[in-house]
């Protein structure tokens, strides 16, 4: 089954192959993807030179950029609350391993207890990092972090290398066809935008039970928000 990062590449992915290109709407999935899983310590993205919408050049030295503009964006704990960032050492030579091994091998790359640099301060977290995929193209790459354990006995703060996995293979339209027929049609109610109040009221089932299925239908297509569901709707595949 494919992890957290894997289902967050997917959805990104899919947003971009529709056209969508907003900063602030990607900035918000993260977000929510963070707040949403309260095992996590952090969620981030690294996208590739003008890859997201071919603006960085107006991003330059922005809040939450770099000199750069690229889309550099991360979301962190810090205590209740939830901070947003632009992502350090990206692309420093000796450190960026997490960043260049993804985009380049294109598979899910996973790091064991080791130390980032996350929101200015050196923090001991493992890692997962997918690349966004387009047509076989990689646009960037997103990471999840948890934060890791104190060693025992204490160990020296150090980088951790990097393992090469498979990205696991999601297939939206296989997903399509394993949802129950209440499933499609709580698929179709999110197709055209309602939430899931609204499809609880248009079905006559409780929102709870709405819930349920919003979750079964996310696992089984392999995404992570409503955004990315709603691209896997067969209207839209054919178009």
């Amino acid at each position: 089954m494919p992890t957290l990062v894997e289902r967050l590449a997917s959805s990104l992915s899919g947003l971009h192959r529709s056209g969508v290109t907003e900063r602030t709407l990607y900035a918000e999935i993260l977000r929510q993807t963070l707040a949403a899983n309260d095992d996590y310590y952090c969620v981030w993205t690294v996208w590739e030179p003008d890859a997201l919408d071919a603006r960085d050049a107006e991003h330059r030295d922005k809040p939450h950029h770099d000199a750069t503009g690229r889309f550099v964006t991360s979301w962190h704990r810090a205590g209740r609350q939830i901070t947003r960032h632009s992502v350090e050492d990206y692309d420093r030579p000796g450190r960026d391993d997490w960043y260049h091994v993804p985009r380049k091998t294109g598979e899910l790359c996973v790091m064991e207890a080791g130390v980032v640099r996350i929101g200015g301060q050196d923090v001991r977290v493992s890692r997962e990092i997918a690349p966004i995929l387009l047509a076989g193209r990689v646009l960037g790459v997103v990471g999840t972090d948890r934060l890791a354990p104190p060693a025992n006995p204490p160990v020296p703060l150090r980088r951790a290398p990097l393992s090469v996995r498979p990205i696991a293979a999601t297939n939206g339209s296989a997903g399509l066809q394993r949802l129950t027929r209440r499933e499609r049609e709580v698929h179709y109610w999110i197709c055209q935008g309602k939430s899931n109040d609204d499809i609880s009221r248009i079905l006559e089932v409780s929102p709870h039970t709405i819930k349920n299925h919003v979750d079964h239908i996310f696992q089984k297509l392999g995404v992570e928000n409503r955004y990315a569901a709603a691209l896997l709707h067969p209207s839209r595949a054919a178009a």
